[in-house]
């Protein structure tokens, strides 16, 4: 009797424990997004709003209409995405975006153009294009065949002398840098951003918390200032001009989502849009799925969607019209700077140089005279601390202002601008301009 009495005990005792280091688990696990769903983020809601308040409307100095897009983003015509035009255009309307520039994978050595989405589609334009696995974004603006057994060279100097527009992308990897014809390279990405951290478990658990009302934030926990990438495309600009844009690199391919077929069974998809299984609709998807939405799906819960992969870093072109050979053109020439959307909306900031008579002289991307050049000048919807960079150094900072003026005393290089808001006590990058090239 002793006996049983003890083994009970000692199996009492041993659920206990088990019960205890679960919870101890599970506090470490989820403790810290459980943290940041009660205390951080509302938190940084109060402060963005209180952000947005400040928010007062720029005088029009540059005299060319601005619009705003993603750059690198993949559709149904990549083998790692189930992107349908009614899924991305809902997000990009949302995210107030003019136009989306497609970076598709390749499905042959022989990339036939038109293909994928292209045209105006509820007003937003969309263009289509390529990315290659050794890290190019090519959009050729034309009907073409890009022969991607040709050297990386070669097939960049054809595209450019055929009006298109080719970038780097995933610049956290070699490229060939001194290649003299690409145009454009990300001074951001959101993909190569998730590549610094400790794995993918802390930012899992987050969504899983947090991806619904917080999941901006969720994003921004991923940010890191891309400072190797920046020293790269500053030391790249001593030589000549290459654009920084921003790639979003949007797949919405993270998670797991259900629809039903035509047949009536179901299609479970996971990760990189792969078929996790296809079968008779059973208890557990009974249970699961629910009616499907406006796309289809009947059960989704995802990581990366469109909307917020449009909304966390955008491109603003200054322009003549909404098309996509002009908004091409005047990324080209280096007219564009990109923000960081869910923090604040950018539209109305701008970047330029004045005479003595205090008329522009040139904007972002230009190259002026010194002798045209009095002070560079920039202007902000919203109060910001002002970093001002020449040929890659840290030379002026002014913080809380809405405009900024700095007299160069006839000093050539190529001067770019940093603007960063405060939140949690930090200044965070939120704009980054094109350079200004004085000579």
């Amino acid at each position: 009797m002793n006996l049983v009495r003890t083994v009970k005990k000692i199996l009492r005792y041993t659920l206990l424990l088990i019960v205890l280091l679960v919870a101890i688990v599970m506090i470490v696990l989820f403790g810290p997004a459980l943290l940041k769903n009660w205390v951080t983020y509302p938190k940084l809601e109060k402060e963005r709003a209180q952000l947005w308040a400040k928010y007062k409307k720029p005088d029009q100095y540059i005299g060319r209409e601005v619009f705003q897009g993603a750059l690198h983003v993949h559709s149904y015509w990549s083998h790692d995405s189930r992107g349908t035009l009614p899924e991305i255009l809902d997000a990009a309307k949302k995210a107030n975006l003019d136009f989306i520039f497609y970076s598709d994978h390749a499905r042959g050595k022989l990339d036939t153009f038109p293909r994928g989405y292209g045209g105006v589609f509820d007003g937003v334009l969309m263009e289509a294009g390529t990315e290659s696995g050794n890290g190019l974004m090519v959009n050729p603006f034309d009907s073409v065949v890009l022969d991607w057994n040709k050297e990386t060279d070669t097939l960049i100097h054809e595209a450019v002398a055929g009006g298109g527009l080719v970038a780097y992308v995933h610049t956290e990897r070699d490229h060939s840098w001194h290649n003299p014809d690409y145009q454009a390279m990300e001074i951001y990405n959101i993909h190569t951003d998730l590549l610094d951290e400790d794995g993918i478990l802390p930012f899992l658990i987050n969504n899983i918390v947090n991806g619904g009302r917080f999941k901006h934030w969720c994003y921004r926990e991923l940010y890191d200032e891309q400072t190797a990438i920046l020293n790269n495309w500053d030391s790249l600009n001593l030589s000549r001009q290459i654009v920084g844009i921003a790639g979003v690199d949007a797949h919405n391919n993270q998670g797991l989502r259900a629809h039903y077929l035509e047949d009536g069974r179901v299609e479970w998809v996971g990760s990189n849009a792969k078929t996790l299984t296809i079968r008779e609709p059973g208890w557990l998807d009974k249970l699961l799925l629910g009616e499907p939405d406006a796309f289809g799906w009947a059960f989704k819960w995802e990581l990366d969607t469109y909307y917020h992969s449009f909304n966390f870093v955008t491109n603003h072109v200054f322009c003549d019209t909404l098309s996509t050979i002009n908004i091409k053109e005047h990324i080209i020439k280096g007219h564009v700077y990109i923000s960081f959307e869910s923090l604040a909306r950018a539209k109305g900031f701008q970047y330029f140089t004045i005479n003595q008579k205090d008329s522009v002289t040139g904007i972002l991307g230009d190259s002026v005279r010194v002798a045209d050049v009095n002070r560079l000048k920039a202007v902000s919807p919203l109060p910001v601390k002002y970093q001002l960079y020449n040929s890659g150094k840290l030379i002026d900072e002014v913080e809380e202002a809405y405009e900024y003026a700095y007299t160069i005393n006839g000093k050539t290089g190529n001067y770019r601008i940093v603007a960063l808001v405060n939140f949690n006590d930090q200044w965070i990058p939120w704009v980054y301009t094109n350079q200004i090239y004085i000579y």
